[in-house]
């Protein structure tokens, strides 16, 4: 089993090569043919008997073992064996020899010799050689797992002292055992001051108790590794930001031995995240403000939002617009945390030169204030400036940090906006002035336009309906008690006749057109219904649904809305081309319908003819004439005057929708003349 064997490990590891350090050709001969016996088949061997031999046979190639006799006439076993070690061999070396004495043989051991055979006994010497293979192959592989110790050791050592981030071993109470130079130079102290501390105490206060927790965490096996973003105390005082990951090594016995932290200096990182925020802060504020002063929102309401942007994204502690009077003097507009400035400091000599300065030279000025406990230390003032002149002061107030030039110019640029939106809205407020006031007299004239017509439609009423009336009555009469003799008179008379009752018919239609006495009698629904009725018999073919009910509408709202259906009427009869007409006119509940709660009038007129392009600016108004335009154009306006809404919509070929909406208070507003603006309409007397 053992030659098998031997073969085995022959064949894997191919011939063995075998130095003969002997001078017997013959003994030579009878080690190789021992070799052979114990299971080598295969033998690459050379004899060597002087030192320069064996230097040679050593240069040209590795031996696997080298055997030797002690003795040689120029040449002994010790001398081969230093020759062999000098060469950095480490080959098993096997003296085989005669009777030597048992000194010789223990100093040999002692020199390196792997075991000493005697000649006529040579039948261990294959086991020996094996066995010096194997303790051989072992040395080697131990050498080789302490040199690669010794070079992980070595790297290690490179990669802890050198690497670009601090690494760190901490005892589990908290001393620092090893530290490299990286974490040295993060914390600003030496090893020697680093190993006297704990990392307790180099910990901001603020960080220590998370920190601590999680070291319990790690110790009871909770967690095996933690990483978070802490601060340290720097030697020299300052505050360093470090991302931290701490793993925790432990003997076999499971006992904990030492945390190890990797700590990587990101002071400049949140530097720059803070950096980054308050620049998006300062966009948002700008962006808020931006919307802010394009708002429809009061001046006042506008400037107090303004100055609360303003503290919360500079950090100031209080913000002010105070106003030039006529007499020069400033006066406090609108401001946000007045109150938390003393009046020693609103009032010091260096606010107020920094004021006037700003009003004389229209320039920012910046100044500091007398160093008190948790209160503001600098001061700026702004101009706030309309038309290229300085109408008031913008003062902010707040810490050091007020004086950084991103922050100016960020103060600058929404005093600047702010004075643009004060003067804007003051326009804007002169224009909506405007606007009111021709409005009202657009209502005045409306109003007034129809009074006259009333006043015409009465004239009408009493003077010539009443005398053309009273000529048809007497022409009648006279007919009846002096009927002419001839044809011919009876025709002239029956003609004058005509011609008055055709003037009292005139004269009716004129007196509706002016003021329908219907509307002013009975409402606006009687008033449409009396007004389709008239168109009916002249041949139109009018759809008309009613739900206003029999309550009563404000007098200006039925006027309004009644002219609107007429002029629209008008407008169908002259463009459309059809006389075919939807109308709706109904009361509709804004929301759901409650005791003091809107309602709307809603109108609708729709037509079946022409059409028109309504997207044309030129035809908006009106399809075809001045005149035409000035009837659309009043219309929108009527409704606009009581608070709703005209809108038109139409093409060509598909007709006109005109809708009309009129908000009106819920519930009952009264009825018949307590509703009417002017006298009541009287009889027709005809």
């Amino acid at each position: 089993m053992r030659v098998s064997g031997r073969t085995a490990r022959n064949e894997e590891r191919g011939p063995l090569r075998v130095l003969l350090v002997e001078d017997s050709s013959d003994d030579a001969l009878l080690l190789l043919r021992e070799l052979r016996r114990g299971g080598y088949a295969k033998v690459v061997h050379e004899r060597v008997e002087t030192p320069e031999a064996m230097e040679e046979a050593l240069g040209r190639e590795p031996w696997d073992v080298v055997i030797s006799d002690y003795y040689m006439p120029r040449f002994r076993a010790p001398d081969a064996l230093a020759l062999l070690r000098g060469r950095g061999s480490d080959a098993p070396f096997i003296i085989v020899s005669g009777k030597v004495g048992e000194e010789l043989a223990v100093e040999a051991m002692r020199a390196g010799a792997h075991d000493y055979i005697m000649k006529d006994n040579m039948t261990r010497l294959c086991a020996t050689i094996e066995r010096g293979l194997e303790e051989t192959e072992v040395r080697r592989e131990q050498e080789r797992t302490q040199a690669a110790l010794v070079e992980s050791e070595e790297r290690f050592r490179g990669t802890f002292h050198q690497a670009a981030v601090g690494i760190a071993h901490v005892s589990p109470e908290g001393r620092w055992l090893n530290v490299n130079d990286r974490l040295c130079e993060i914390v600003g102290y030496s090893r020697e001051e680093l190993f006297a501390k704990t990392f307790p105490e180099i910990t901001h206060p603020e960080d220590l108790n998370a920190d601590l927790a999680q070291i319990r965490r790690m110790l009871v096996g909770e967690i095996k590794t933690y990483s978070k973003e802490k601060r340290y105390v720097r030697g020299d005082g300052a505050i360093v930001w470090v991302n931290l990951t701490v793993s925790l090594a432990r003997w076999p016995s499971g006992e904990p031995r030492y945390f190890i932290s990797v700590i990587e200096d990101i002071t400049e990182r949140k530097r720059a995240e803070a950096g980054l925020r308050r620049s998006l802060d300062r966009l948002v504020a700008l962006h808020e403000a931006g919307t802010l002063l394009n708002s429809t929102l009061e001046p006042e309401e506008i400037a107090t939002r303004l100055l609360e942007i303003m503290r919360r994204t500079s950090g100031l502690t209080t913000a002010v617009i105070s106003l030039r009077e006529r007499s020069g003097k400033l006066r406090v507009w609108r401001s946000v945390g007045l109150e938390d400035l003393g009046s020693a400091d609103r009032y010091a000599p260096t606010v107020v030169e920094a004021q006037e300065s700003v009003l004389t030279h229209e320039t920012s000025r910046l100044f500091r204030l007398d160093a008190r406990e948790n209160g503001p230390t600098v001061g700026l003032c702004l101009p706030l400036q309309v038309r290229e002149q300085a109408v008031g002061v913008l003062e902010a107030y707040g810490p050091a940090a007020l004086a950084d030039d991103d922050t100016v110019a960020i103060l600058e640029s929404l005093t600047s906006q702010a004075a643009s939106a004060f003067e804007n809205a003051r326009l804007y407020g002169e224009l909506a002035e405007r606007e009111q006031r021709l409005q009202e007299l657009v209502g005045k004239i409306l109003v007034a336009q129809e009074e006259e017509r009333r006043r015409v439609a009465y004239e009408v009423h009493d003077s010539l309906a009443q005398v053309a009336a009273a000529a048809h009555q007497h022409l009648q009469a006279f007919a009846q008690y002096h009927p002419p003799s001839s044809e011919e008179g009876r025709e002239d008379l029956a003609r004058a006749s005509g011609l008055v009752r055709q003037t009292v018919g005139e004269a009716r239609n004129i007196i509706a057109d002016l003021r329908p006495t219907a509307l002013d009698d009975f409402g606006l629904g009687s008033a449409v219904r009396l007004h389709l009725d008239t168109l009916r018999a002249e041949g139109w073919s009018i759809d008309y649904e009613d739900s206003l009910g029999e309550e009563r509408l404000p007098a200006a709202m039925e006027t309004a809305i009644f002219r609107v259906i007429q002029e629209a009427l008008n407008n169908v009869g002259k463009h459309a081309g059809i006389k075919r007409v939807d109308i709706s006119l109904e009361r509709r509940p804004i929301g759901p319908l409650a005791p003091g709660e809107r309602v709307s009038i809603h109108l609708t007129v729709r037509d079946y003819g022409r059409g028109f392009v309504v997207e044309s600016p030129e035809i908006r108004e009106a399809p075809d004439s001045p005149g035409e335009r000035v009837g659309m154009t009043g219309m929108r306006e009527r409704i606009a005057l009581l608070g709703g809404e005209f809108r038109v919509a139409s093409r060509p070929g598909e007709g006109t929708l005109i809708v009309a909406e009129v908000p009106l208070l819920a519930g009952p507003v009264g009825s018949g003349a307590a509703n009417v603006v002017g006298k009541p309409a009287r009889g027709t007397g005809g």
